[in-house]
């Protein structure tokens, strides 16, 4: 394969260890699991336990490790292969299975749609594996197949989305993607019911509404969760961390880190190096 179109890659994973996955596939690429046998998953710092037949979506960034042997197959692309924000207006998946601030996107899948998964990811595979100068649209084809029905299968088991308007669907995705793309930044309720054009206390009774929890929790999580991962997967001081997510002040960030999780950010980072 090219320099250039290294940017999807379909695996049969058969052990935990995923041998033969790239060290960059957490840190640069989405990925799309399904995996054949019950067992576990740990996904950034929280562990799931799922039955056979399951589907995971996992966004760019995001770490994971099987808990079990394991049998399923793994599609991971990079965003210049396909990129989700981009083409979200064709798709409509962002902050909805990709990006979602609200909880990680675990699908579990009926029998029909176990088979629709294993043979549309080999028809991904068999397609990258030819050598003619239309696989990769073929691959792109497919995998909009992929995410369009991961999406419709993830609304079907969600009880909570049934109830819902379409306009309430709408905001908590329109949500959902802003604190994804600026949560670095902006860390103020009032500063996302600025872009949503509504008044703070609107936006937090609607989320509250809706998803149980206070914008703020939800921003405050998302922050700690991205300095978690600089914590546990570079090298980056604990300045560069609190820069990089906007906080200038190291003192205001560790207290920040402390009052959410109970442990400075050195402890923290200490505790999953010998972890």
């Amino acid at each position: 394969m090219s320099e250039k179109f290294k940017n999807i890659y379909v695996s049969i994973l058969e052990t935990t260890d995923l041998e033969n996955l790239p060290p960059s596939c957490s840190e640069n690429y989405y990925k799309i699991l399904f995996i054949e046998t019950g067992g576990g998953i740990k996904v950034d710092f929280d562990e799931h336990f799922f039955h056979s037949n399951s589907l995971f979506v996992l966004n760019v960034g995001q770490h994971f490790k099987l808990t079990k042997q394991s049998r399923g197959i793994v599609i991971y692309f990079h965003p210049d292969f396909y990129c989700i924000r981009l083409h979200d207006a064709e798709l409509g998946c962002d902050g909805i299975i990709f990006d979602n601030v609200f909880e990680n996107t675990f699908i579990p899948l009926n029998n029909e749609s176990s088979h629709y998964f294993e043979n549309i990811m080999k028809n991904i595979k068999k397609e990258i594996e030819k050598e003619d100068h239309w696989k990769y649209e073929m691959a792109r084809t497919y995998l909009k197949q992929t995410i369009i029905t991961a999406s419709r299968n993830w609304f079907s088991t969600k009880s909570d989305t049934h109830n819902l308007s379409n306009a309430e669907t709408d905001f908590t995705r329109k949500f959902s993607q802003l604190v994804e793309k600026h949560f670095f930044e902006f860390h103020s309720v009032s500063d996302y019911a600025l872009m949503l054009n509504i008044t703070p206390k609107n936006l937090n009774r609607k989320i509250i509404s809706l998803k149980k929890r206070s914008p703020n929790q939800i921003i405050k999580a998302r922050i700690i969760l991205e300095a978690k991962r600089l914590l546990a997967h570079t090298d980056l001081s604990i300045k560069e961390i609190a820069y990089s997510i906007g906080y200038n002040d190291i003192s205001y960030f560790n207290r920040f880190f402390k009052v959410h999780t109970d442990s400075t950010p050195q402890n923290f980072r200490n505790n999953h190096m010998e972890n």
